[in-house]
């Protein structure tokens, strides 16, 4: 409840900067863009400077695993969940299942609840989730080529920082950790990515009169999203022979609001932007009521 308490006033502080102008649009994406491409990787480094124990990769593998097959469930469910919406709002909510806010909140998350280990395993995580984005999810807004694809996939920065971060892992496990002050910056910039997060989400909130962030579908939705699939994966998983780690980060991160990616993708191509923006700020403004929810049952089992 502290950590939700301290993400809320985080909220507020960028609603207000948002209200007040201080952050404008074009300010937002290249934060967008910094939070992206140097403080998330920053975070990833830092999270692999341990020792490449058995118990650390066989909980990488397992999230992994679990990854794919959540991926997967999310695929099913997109078959039947949203056959009565239009069409450009089908696309923002099949989208936004599959693509959640994973990296842009779920990593902060994870990191103040479970440590470094747990940073590593949720950055393990998104990587299925980085795959789809590209291979299944921006299909469904336009064509792509699949030489596209997968050029977006490898060259994503938090996808190269994973395997940069393995092999820094293998050098601290030989006895060749980072020196001192280069990892001291990582922990440094790392540490900026969740109050950077909720600071441009909050300037989203404050574009969208309150009055209409909240319709029936974004309702629906964010049921689907934040607590009917946290719950099925903790199910599924339950009989499992995966650790608790691995369980929770996995059931915690598949309690995410919609990514970010989806608002981008349908303001480049006029795909009903203004719902996907109702569905991204409707389900993160909710998900500060469900993810407090989520892992308080998970810390009681």
């Amino acid at each position: 409840m502290t950590l939700q308490i301290q993400l809320f006033l985080l909220l507020a502080v960028g609603y207000v900067l948002g209200k007040l102008g201080r952050i404008a649009p074009v300010t937002r994406e290249q934060l967008t863009d910094l939070i992206i491409d140097v403080v998330l990787p920053c975070t990833i480094l830092s999270s692999f400077q341990m020792d490449m124990s058995p118990q650390i990769l066989r909980s990488s593998f397992q999230a992994l695993a679990a990854a794919f097959g959540i991926q997967l469930l999310y695929w099913v469910c997109n078959r039947f969940l949203y056959r009565r919406l239009p069409p450009d709002q089908q696309i923002s909510c099949k989208y936004s299942t599959m693509v959640t806010n994973a990296s842009f909140i779920g990593i902060p998350v994870v990191t103040a609840l479970y440590g470094p280990q747990g940073t590593l395993l949720a950055s393990i995580f998104v990587l299925p989730q980085r795959i789809f984005m590209w291979a299944c999810g921006l299909p469904m807004y336009t064509r792509v080529e699949k030489r596209e694809a997968v050029r977006k996939i490898l060259t994503h920065p938090c996808i190269l920082s994973i395997f940069v971060g393995l092999l820094l892992m293998g050098l601290y496990t030989a006895g060749f950790p980072l020196p001192e002050l280069l990892s001291s910056t990582l922990d440094l910039v790392g540490g900026c990515s969740t109050p950077l997060c909720f600071v441009i989400i909050g300037s989203i909130v404050g574009e969208i009169p309150l009055r209409e962030l909240v319709d029936r579908t974004v309702v629906q939705f964010s049921l689907y999203r934040l607590l009917l699939f946290p719950a099925a994966v903790f199910l599924l998983t339950l009989p499992l022979p995966l650790d608790s780690l691995a369980r929770n980060v996995s059931v915690v991160l598949s309690a995410m609001p919609a990514g970010t990616t989806t608002v981008m993708l349908a303001q480049k191509y006029q795909r009903n932007p203004q719902f996907a923006s109702k569905l991204l700020v409707g389900s993160t403004l909710l998900s500060m009521v469900t993810i407090p929810l989520v892992t308080a049952l998970l810390g009681m089992v």
